[in-house]
């Protein structure tokens, strides 16, 4: 299991590089592209994740006034938001000092931030103002220690009724009944991106809904993320070598390990991608 600094430290490090050759362009995503019904560029690929958990929380009535972005990377959800929620604060919560600082410049830049407020804590233990009526987790579920720490927050900061939306990669199964080689490859994903509740959709469910949080919703995105680009091929290439010289430690590195083990288990079926909606009380 990856530490906190171990999170902060390997977002430091890649966040530029992310935002540099990840393709979201103006819309400052570092997480995956879905190439959902209708989508043509990069950047709506980019912004496919933010329509979806827009749509989600849009139909919470009365419209929400207070929304958080636990692991909010440098913005990009928020600002989305932003415009789909006018009359919503938003506040987003990065454990990263480098994505904090871009995600500060970038308000400015956008004149939100009055409205678009950024803190750097670790979201699993953060005590921030007032009861949110949606909490969003995009690809940052996973970074927590285990799924505990992550719920417990999740009852702390979301008001009765509320929904968090989360869209993170789950296993499709239960370890025990993974191969060998597949239990390879998710350890070299959990080591290489420093995660630490890698599950079952099912195992997160029982864990949220001891937390009071009921599933509402699960839909598997997994058939919407392109598999084998360019890049993909090299880095499945240099994935091995890199892996046996024990560079899972450097975040560069370790970030190509465990995106290598991702694409495989997309690939054979081990591991999914998932919207998923839960509700509290």
């Amino acid at each position: 299991m990856s530490s906190d600094a171990d999170v902060s430290g390997y977002y430091d490090r890649n966040t530029p590089r992310f935002l540099l050759v990840g393709g979201g362009g103006a819309s400052h995503s570092i997480h995956r592209q879905l190439w959902g019904p209708g989508v043509r560029t990069a950047e709506e690929a980019s912004n496919h994740i933010h329509t979806l958990v827009a749509s989600e929380i849009e139909r919470i009535q009365p419209a929400p006034t207070y929304v958080i972005d636990m692991g909010c990377g440098v913005g990009g959800t928020l600002f989305y938001l932003a415009e789909s929620l006018p009359e919503s604060e938003l506040l987003g919560v990065t454990i990263s000092a480098r994505q904090h600082q871009i995600a500060l410049k970038l308000a400015e830049e956008k004149d939100l931030s009055h409205r678009c407020r950024f803190v750097q804590e670790d979201f699993q233990i953060m005590e921030v103002e007032g009861d949110a009526q949606a909490i969003v987790a995009i690809e940052s579920f996973v970074h927590s220690r285990s799924s505990e720490p992550f719920f417990r927050s999740v009852e702390r900061h979301l008001a009765d009724g509320g929904l968090l939306v989360i869209a993170d990669d789950f296993l499709a199964r239960d370890r025990g009944l993974l191969d060998t080689a597949a239990v390879g490859h998710v350890q070299d994903f959990e080591s290489g991106w420093r995660l630490g509740a890698l599950c079952t959709v099912e195992k997160c469910a029982s864990s949220a809904a001891s937390f009071g949080l009921t599933k509402t919703k699960d839909v598997d995105l997994s058939p919407l993320i392109r598999l084998g680009r360019p890049r993909d091929r090299a880095i499945s290439a240099l994935s091995p070598v890199l892996r046996f010289l024990g560079l899972e430690s450097i975040p560069f590195f370790g970030n190509m390990i465990g995106g290598n083990a991702l694409q495989i288990g997309l690939r054979a079926g081990f591991l999914e991608y998932h919207l998923l909606v839960f509700r509290k009380g």
